[in-house]
């Protein structure tokens, strides 16, 4: 990428943009969760499981209103070239605990494995460390395999696991970084 990539607060007008940025990907590797239970003992196993062939994944739309949220303080940052939005990263705190929660990632599909991901990343625990957070956390689908393999290139570590409700029931990895 030759051009200057600026990381900035949105306008309101960049959060219209962000909102509309494509965050569907495409994987040939998914994450399998084996579990075992037997003698009041539970063992469980998530298993990097190769696809046949390439799935892609729609990504539901953002469901929060990025306006509410940028209105009322979270991080919310985008990253600009141009006239261009190339994606956005969005957390919010939970003050009580000095917990920073990665709400959403995007990065717009051309733009992908360019550095545009990994720049709002350090932004964002700049952000962190700006407020004194002491940890970040993110949950992914078992399926964002992309997004899995970058967080754990990033310092992320695996927390554990629970199943969601995104319009079917799907389990997700917990993730979490400490702030430094």
């Amino acid at each position: 990428m030759s051009a200057v990539i600026y990381i900035r607060r949105p306008t309101l007008h960049d959060l219209n943009e962000c909102a509309k940025l494509d965050a569907t990907f495409t994987t040939q590797k998914v994450w399998q969760m084996n579990m075992q239970a037997d003698a009041g003992r539970f063992q469980i196993q998530f298993n990097l499981v190769h696809l046949p062939r390439a799935m892609t994944i729609p990504t539901p739309p953002e469901d929060r209103d990025l306006t509410k949220a940028w209105q009322r303080g979270d991080g919310i940052y985008a990253a600009r070239q141009g006239n261009k939005i190339l994606g956005y990263i969005h957390m919010s705190i939970q003050p009580e605990k000095k917990i920073g929660y990665i709400r959403r990632h995007v990065v717009a599909p051309e733009f992908r494995q360019q550095g545009v991901g990994s720049a709002l990343l350090e932004r964002a625990m700049e952000w962190g460390r700006e407020r004194r957070l002491r940890s970040f956390e993110i949950a992914l689908s078992t399926k964002n395999h992309p997004a899995i393999d970058f967080y754990l290139a990033h310092g992320f570590a695996f927390t554990g696991f629970s199943e969601r409700l995104w319009g079917k029931q799907e389990i997700v990895m917990h993730f979490s970084r400490v702030v430094r």
